[in-house]
């Protein structure tokens, strides 16, 4: 049984302990795991990031749950621990996956995609075929109405406090557009979808590439890959990767085989490292990367000023999907204490796509209209020296 964070794992095992020895006389709880008088065990993890499924390399179990499985972002651990369901040699022992879920979680959108929800939230079921072995996927809803057992708790009146679009989620179990609670771009790529503005944007050959950067130390270093074409800001790519430094980035650069313009990143990228004594600038340009800063402005600023921009941008829905599934998520938290949103935004997975883009509307806010410019002999690419780079 898997949760998301250790913290959230240690609540089930308390509740846990509680039912089991009621309901299994003579089981006992030995960390990590629930052993039975049939033999039985079930062990309770945690996977907190997507290079935590190695933990379960090489084992197999026969009954996969996953607890409150909107809370990754990302389908590649629920995949990924698909191929760990295995039932034993000699053992007629049936195999299976079962996960809870609500429809207000980063992973929301992936889930409804998976399972084939629709808006209203009803149960569904829909068959998917891999390798020519069938599967069978259902979803059940369950509401707030469906559990006796809260009825007379409060959590109706709890729920009817939350701002509009979380009460849908909650109290009524809709999965219109799976939404973010204090999702801070959520209207303007609300607006970039009913105008048609997040679709499939070619790469033009005859125009610059430019880049926006947020470039993490210990942390994740997100790019976006722009181009100007009249008016109009073509959004072409995305790239994120973690723990890597500056030469794997000009390595995915090279790949893209784009030809480059400016790159730009945050201020803070002159500030020197302590090792090195030299700058993430002076460190990138010796790999043919020659970054400009954007101007130090305010964090609120520079909201403001991506907002003011979005109207421009069009972005790829196939290559910037990964970006754009982390600015619906870039959120204020919210205080149910106080029923306000915070005022700085969560840090958290989502933040490095949205800074990087706010590196673009930084930049954008005082820079003059630039006419897009043919390729030609005399315009020289600065991503890197005597490359001549191509779309994927």
């Amino acid at each position: 049984m898997l949760r998301r964070s250790y913290p959230e794992l240690k609540e089930i095992v308390d509740r846990t302990q509680a039912i089991y020895p009621r309901v299994y006389p003579g089981s006992r709880y030995v960390e990590p795991e629930w052993r039975f008088p049939s033999g039985a065990r079930l062990e309770f993890g945690y996977l907190d990031r997507d290079q935590d499924v190695m933990r379960y390399q090489s084992r197999q179990f026969q009954w996969i749950g996953w607890e409150e499985l909107a809370q990754w972002e990302s389908p590649y651990p629920y995949t990924y621990m698909l191929s760990r369901l295995r039932r034993p040699e000699r053992l007629d022992i049936p195999v299976y996956v079962r996960a809870t879920c609500n429809p207000d979680g980063p992973g929301a959108r992936w889930i409804s995609e998976r399972w084939g929800i629709k808006p209203d939230g009803q149960s569904c079921r829909r068959e998917m075929s891999v390798d020519g072995r069938l599967f069978r996927l259902r979803f059940i809803a369950a509401r707030l109405d469906d559990n006796p057992h809260l009825r007379d708790t409060g959590y109706r009146e709890q729920l009817m406090r939350l701002p509009p679009e979380i009460r849908r989620a909650l109290l009524e179990g809709r999965w219109d557009e799976p939404t973010v609670e204090g999702a801070i771009y959520a209207e303007a790529i609300n607006a970039a979808r009913v105008d048609g503005r997040i679709t499939a944007v070619p790469y033009d050959p005859t125009v610059r590439v430019d880049t926006w950067w947020d470039l993490g130390v210990a942390d994740a270093t997100s790019i976006w890959f722009t181009q100007d074409v009249g008016r109009e800001i073509h959004v072409i790519d995305f790239y994120e990767a973690q723990g890597e430094g500056l030469p794997h980035y000009a390595g995915v650069m090279d790949k893209r085989g784009y030809l480059y313009g400016k790159h730009t990143a945050p201020h803070d990228i002159q500030v020197r490292e302590l090792g090195s004594g030299r700058s993430r600038v002076e460190t990138a340009a010796s790999l043919g990367i020659k970054f400009e800063t954007a101007p130090s402005i305010g964090l609120e600023e520079g909201i403001h000023a991506t907002r003011m921009l979005f109207p421009r941008l069009w972005f790829d829905q196939g290559r910037c999907k990964a970006g754009l599934e982390a600015l619906a998520h870039y959120q204020r938290e919210f205080n149910k204490r106080l029923n306000e949103y915070k005022s700085s935004p969560v840090h958290n997975w989502a933040s490095h796509a949205a800074d990087a883009l706010r590196t673009l509307g930084v930049a954008h806010r005082t820079a003059r209209p630039r006419p897009p410019r043919a390729a030609g002999p005399a315009m020289q690419a600065s991503g890197g020296a005597g490359t001549s780079w191509m779309g994927l």
